[in-house]
């Protein structure tokens, strides 16, 4: 696994306007409004996927000016390493519509982790980004061809996912090692991590090869209690006489 840090820069057409976040007195976003917020921004549902693939961190900060079009806009947000600068700008039809804008995405932290951020933006989105509603003028705006960008967003999602089926081949490997283990509910959580990752659902992957290591964890250590218990057993004869 390539834990190496990488920048990458991704484009992506925007399709929901959904969620509106409040910008504080400080400049970070909050999802309502404290009563004296100082204005708002349309996030998008690809930046809103990104904060959620993210997951915890400090609230995303603006590094624009606000501006009266809510979509124009740049932000940034970091969490364990892991840097992610967004920008929000139109690049046909004047704006108009939440279609016209995309969004320039950059991240900046260990290969691994940017490489899972986007698998699981890919997967919640459920279409592709990099396929623009208005092809000449968003090749025009990223200077990339729509297929080369493809190839980006698709490389990252190959690489998580093969990363997570090592994880699943060496979670069996242990398992292997263990002298009568009782791998019935073992297999069920494997079988349920490789349908996770048929469905590309990255969360229900995790929960499933977590409950499975924690089987291996809890037969490893059952069987290190009933090595103990045969020490104690072993009768002690005192030769000194």
């Amino acid at each position: 696994m390539d834990g190496g840090a990488s920048t990458i820069v991704l484009w992506a057409q925007v399709r929901s306007h959904a969620p509106i976040m409040w910008i504080d007195s400080q400049g970070y976003l909050r999802h309502s409004s404290s009563g004296n917020s100082a204005g708002k921004i349309i996030l998008g549902d690809v930046t809103n996927a990104f904060l959620r693939a993210l997951g915890p961190s400090d609230p995303p900060l603006l590094m624009s000016e606000l501006k009266f079009d809510e979509q124009r806009w740049s932000i940034e947000v970091m969490a364990f390493g892991t840097r992610i600068s967004i920008v929000s700008k139109p690049y046909w039809g004047f704006g108009i519509f939440t279609k016209c804008f995309l969004n320039r995405i950059e991240i900046e932290g260990k290969k691994d982790v940017t490489n899972r951020i986007i698998y699981d933006v890919l997967s919640s989105l459920g279409y592709n980004p990099w396929e623009p509603v208005f092809k000449r003028a968003y090749e025009k705006h990223t200077g990339l061809n729509v297929s080369n960008q493809a190839k980006i967003w698709q490389s990252c999602q190959r690489e998580a996912e093969e990363s997570m089926r090592e994880v699943l081949r060496e979670v069996v490997s242990f398992s292997e090692g263990i002298d009568e283990f009782d791998g019935r509910g073992f297999e069920r959580d494997i079988e349920e991590a490789r349908m996770a990752l048929d469905d590309r659902n990255g969360q229900a992957f995790e929960r499933a090869i977590s409950r499975a290591s924690g089987r291996i964890n809890m037969e490893r250590d059952n069987q290190w209690a009933i090595l103990r218990d045969d020490d104690d057993e072993i009768p002690f004869v005192d030769l000194t006489d």
